[in-house]
């Protein structure tokens, strides 16, 4: 059902929009299978995510069940750790690509949980739409992404993300309160959609966003990046209108702030249609996180939480 709401969407669009989001959700999927020639759950397997079909087990129960075919997470920690920054715990934006962000303007960034869910393809297209018509104005945001909603129609999603100049966040495997978990636990919750992500983007480490925002000292102490929350709730998750997501974000903007929104939900993607050409027409650009982090010169660090990040 929700691909035929993105594909009238789509038509609505400019033809070089429709173009490019036409090539990233044909091909992408036509590469992936000619790569890997796999079904989707051998895929998952060859990256380190095992299924379990133990229905009566808990999810932590679920989770714990598989430590004994996954790595030694001592070893694990100290294989990845050689290749990871290990002199200083600040988050590295220094390769993050700001060419298009007009640091003149007020920054402010968006982040949408609980991916890949039904409306992905529609956030989409109300950015591409937005940045076709808006050069000057480029927007992004930051999907933090669910390991266990992954299936095959996820690869080509995360490219077309990465495509649109999306950054792909680490939102944990299962959406489980981490502050109930071991510490064995914690790790593999972050670790297998790290794996997940790195397929895509190749990068080490993806941003983390506690499910619920809950966090505690040993939550912290697993991330092995800055933890993000947020300044701005639209609430969306709880079935309110597009206006009222709308004026959530435009009444309490500031330079720096972090917007919580998510996907599923056809109200967010309304707001978004009029929530990027106003905030462009108050001064405002819409960037992901770390783009928002370099700008302002802000200083994140491993398993700080952080919910905004102004101009330093």
């Amino acid at each position: 059902m929700y691909k035929k709401v993105f594909l009238t969407n789509t038509f609505s669009m400019s033809k070089l929009s429709r173009v490019f989001l036409w090539i990233s959700v044909l091909f992408y999927p036509l590469f992936f299978c000619v790569c890997s020639a796999r079904r989707p759950q051998e895929h998952l397997s060859s990256i380190g995510v095992e299924s379990t079909n133990d229905s009566a087990l808990s999810l932590p129960e679920k989770i714990e069940n598989e430590l004994s075919s996954y790595p030694s997470l001592s070893e694990n920690s100290s294989s990845e750790s050689s290749d990871l920054p290990t002199t200083s715990d600040v988050w590295d934006v220094s390769t993050v690509d700001i060419s298009k962000i007009d640091r003149t303007k007020k920054l402010i960034a968006f982040t949408f949980d609980d991916s890949p869910s039904r409306t992905l393809e529609n956030i989409f297209a109300v950015f591409a739409d937005f940045n076709e018509n808006n050069p000057d104005c480029v927007a992004s945001s930051t999907v933090f992404f669910n390991g266990y909603l992954f299936d095959e129609s996820t690869p080509h999603l995360l490219h077309a993300a990465c495509a649109l100049g999306f950054e792909l966040g680490n939102h944990t495997y299962s959406h489980y309160d981490l502050t109930t978990l071991t510490s064995d636990v914690l790790r593999i919750e972050i670790d297998k959609t790290d794996k997940l992500l790195r397929s895509v983007d190749k990068k080490e480490r993806h941003l983390l966003r506690a499910p619920f925002g809950k966090t505690n000292e040993a939550v912290k102490k697993a991330a092995a990046t800055p933890i993000i929350d947020w300044s701005i709730d639209t609430l969306d998750w709880t079935g309110v209108s597009a206006d009222e997501i709308y004026d959530r974000v435009f009444s309490h903007r500031y330079s720096g702030a972090i917007v919580l929104m998510h996907d599923g939900y056809e109200a967010t993607v309304d707001a978004l249609k009029r929530l990027l050409p106003d905030l462009k027409a108050d001064g405002y650009q819409v960037v992901n996180v770390s783009q928002l982090i370099r700008a302002h010169g802000c200083i994140f660090k491993r398993g700080g939480v952080y919910i905004q990040a102004k101009k330093r």
